[in-house]
């Protein structure tokens, strides 16, 4: 069971990092390919039962998902007219909404295979009992 789910961990990190890539590169994010570079996926076992994921990229990264970046000071500004005019950086959602996104699919399918797992184990060993015809029609 544990191995089946650092597969599909696997398997979704890597899915998630190439969403990642594509999402930046449609927005335009990255003119300087450092931080797509710098864009990394880890997947490890820590304890028996204890998987962990790291998607890792320059922290530059979420500045830009957040909107921050260089403005204009308000100092530079010579009246209030031009100050009210300035317009400010938008923010581009390259790794929020495709991560949050991809972290509700990785609830959906680890929680679909933990429920067949556990009805398999409740299954199994009702099925494996010999009963005879009991609860069991012959065809």
């Amino acid at each position: 069971m544990n191995l089946e789910v650092l597969n599909i961990l696997t398997n979704w990190t890597k899915r998630t990092e190439m969403m990642l890539r594509i999402e930046k590169k449609r927005l335009k994010v990255d003119d300087t390919e450092k931080l797509d570079r710098s864009l990394d996926h880890q997947v490890s076992q820590k304890a028996n039962d204890l998987l962990e994921a790291e998607l890792e990229f320059l922290v530059r990264g979420r500045f830009v998902d957040m909107g921050a970046g260089r403005a204009r000071k308000i100092e530079s500004t010579e009246t209030n007219a031009q100050l009210l005019k300035i317009k400010k950086r938008r923010p581009k959602k390259w790794y929020s909404r495709t991560f949050y996104g991809r972290i509700n699919d990785l609830q959906g399918i680890l929680g679909y295979t933990l429920m067949e797992a556990a009805i398999n184990s409740v299954k199994e060993p009702l099925e494996s009992r010999s009963r005879g015809n009991v609860g069991r029609p012959r065809l």
